[in-house]
């Protein structure tokens, strides 16, 4: 399933994204909020009572009947053209990311590779859709982007082992790790840098975790008014998410709902020479195989 939330931020709707295999049908969204009142977001309390199974009832299809001829689906079907996607879950109580989890990265960055993961933070409310703006401070002038596969996790995780870790994976997205390198080098911890509002695109879908057979094969990418910048594979993370995720839950609980972003690989515009940050104007489009694809507008502040 590609779970989604629509509207106006903040008052998103839970919703799924349908694809057609019928030709030159174009992608539904259904209303879920409309199927069962009780689904109010996509949030902790959804994927610890066994939302996600809920959602997928909702989907399974009597007989063959075509997509646009079931009859329970009348009127909460919604197309998808000019429809604002939100991030694809509700705020998260956390958003943990990874620092120089890709050799190559690690290089471009300080040539310095980690013996064990490098763990920071991201503010909630840094989210934005995967087409919002994202919103140049007054004053700042030295932003990258960085395209990250997110791990959204479907259920309390407390000392999880390696060989399980899998099974408490929702899901996964698309994540920008939209950065302020002039704040992050100023501070000798990272969160200010990285938590800017709108400063965390994610989307534009929760791809379910049953979609994608191995996460650790995916290639990412990220471009900048259309020249590539990072081109890279999940296959080179230092530490891949079963080793995350048992790293991680072995000291702090990880919730339903709570985001993981994996790390970027190499590329990003500050390692060039020189330096390439995101200016006012500029379109930042980051892909995830598999996952989706997201396109953000850059923007000033206004005074």
């Amino acid at each position: 399933m590609k779970l989604i939330r629509f509207g106006t931020p903040g008052e998103e709707r839970p919703g799924v994204w349908l694809e057609s295999a019928e030709p030159e049908a174009k992608p539904m969204l259904l209303d879920i909020r409309a199927m069962a009142f009780d689904i109010e977001d996509y949030n902790e309390h959804f994927f610890a009572h066994f939302g996600l199974e809920r959602v997928a009832n909702l989907l399974r299809e009597p007989g063959r009947q075509p997509l646009r001829e079931r009859s329970e689906w009348r009127g909460k079907l919604v197309p998808a053209e000019d429809v604002r996607l939100g991030p694809p879950i509700a705020r998260p109580g956390k958003i943990i990311c990874l620092g120089k989890n890709y050799a190559a990265h690690a290089r471009e960055f300080d040539a310095k590779i980690p013996e064990s993961p490098i763990l920071f933070s991201k503010a909630p409310t840094a989210l934005i859709g995967p087409a919002d703006p994202i919103i140049l401070p007054e004053g700042v002038t030295q932003v990258d982007g960085e395209v990250e596969l997110a791990v959204v996790i479907g259920k309390t995780a407390r000392r999880v082992a390696k060989s399980d870790a899998l099974n408490y994976v929702a899901g996964y997205s698309v994540l920008n790790d939209v950065t302020d390198r002039e704040a992050q080098r100023a501070a000798s911890q990272w969160f200010r840098g990285k938590s800017p509002d709108t400063f965390c695109p994610l989307g534009p879908f929760l791809v379910t975790r049953d979609e994608i057979l191995d996460p650790h094969r995916l290639q990412l990418t990220s471009s900048i008014n259309g020249r590539r910048f990072q081109d890279g594979n999940t296959a080179d993370l230092i530490f891949n998410i079963p080793f995350l995720i048992a790293f991680i839950s072995a000291t702090i609980t990880l919730q339903p709902g709570d985001v993981l972003a994996t790390g970027t690989p190499a590329g990003i515009g500050s390692a060039h020479t020189p330096p390439v940050y995101l200016q006012s104007g500029d379109h930042i489009e980051c892909t995830v195989e598999s996952i989706g694809r997201q396109n953000n507008s850059v923007v000033k502040v206004m005074p």
